[in-house]
């Protein structure tokens, strides 16, 4: 019988072009996602989706991990993990997309104007912990079967990664000051699926396909909780793999309420 497989991880100090820049920057402070964090492994052994349940925990149970990643703390304090974590809950995530067509349903059902990129508004609604919503683009990813679009994507592509990215950015923190035209939230969200996701060129087809896979924790039992208040649009946590590099990205944020 093979021995189980043990993974061991460390930091890696690569640069993320997209969410380190100046220009994300401030569009994180304007959308109030300034406890964002990402940080990139390095891990040992070969990566199979079968052995997902021992590297998540893994993971997190990793002392170099604990050592760099935060959670947020109800106050908005960024936390560490320690000691023994456990039940950590995680789904996956489709990650299939190398272009932006994913978002071309937008247009079709007029939430974003073509010819201008500006997106229409809506009746102003108000969700827990003091979050407004006034636009279509933000009510179809955020208000779940209660919108007039609920069924605009399918749940295979609402499961996708990229549509993951757009939906974080757009609905921001609690204090997120949302915008009016669609460019900034997809030139956004194009840079951090590149950040976050290795493609490579099929040597069959010649055509570029990710490679990563992609998993959304929900939770965890450790010595602080993984979101300290609930929201399923403020709070998420994935973790990027590249099997074929061996590195793991760790992308991350909590929600602080306002009130």
């Amino acid at each position: 019988m093979a021995a189980p497989t043990v993974y061991e991880f460390t930091v890696l100090d690569r640069p993320f072009a997209a969410l380190q820049s100046d220009e994300m920057k401030r569009s994180f402070q304007k959308w109030d996602l300034t406890h964002c964090q990402a940080v990139a492994f390095r891990f040992n052994e070969p990566f199979a989706r079968i052995n997902a349940g021992d590297f998540v925990a893994h993971f997190f149970n990793s002392p170099a991990v604990q050592a760099a990643i935060r959670v947020v703390d109800r106050g908005g304090t960024p936390t560490a993990l320690h000691g023994k974590v456990q039940n950590v809950k995680f789904k996956q995530l489709g990650c299939t997309a190398v272009t932006l067509d994913l978002f071309d349903k937008f247009y079709s059902a007029d939430i974003i104007r073509e010819d201008d990129q500006s997106i229409s508004k809506c009746m102003d609604r108000y969700l827990d912990g003091g979050v407004t919503v006034a636009d279509r683009l933000r009510e179809t990813l955020m208000c779940g079967d209660d919108c007039d679009h609920c069924e605009l994507f399918t749940d295979e592509e609402k499961n996708e990664f990229l549509y993951h990215v757009l939906w974080r950015i757009a609905a921001g923190g609690a204090l997120c000051q949302w915008e009016d035209d669609f460019t900034p939230y997809r030139d956004a969200a194009r840079g951090i699926y590149k950040d976050l996701v290795g493609v490579q060129k099929n040597p069959l087809t010649q055509e570029l396909e990710a490679v990563s896979v992609v998993y959304q924790v929900h939770g965890l039992d450790a010595s602080v909780p993984l979101f300290a208040r609930e929201s399923d649009n403020q709070n998420f946590c994935y973790l990027c793999i590249n099997p074929v590099r061996r590195e793991v990205v760790y992308w991350y944020s909590g929600f602080v309420s306002m009130w």
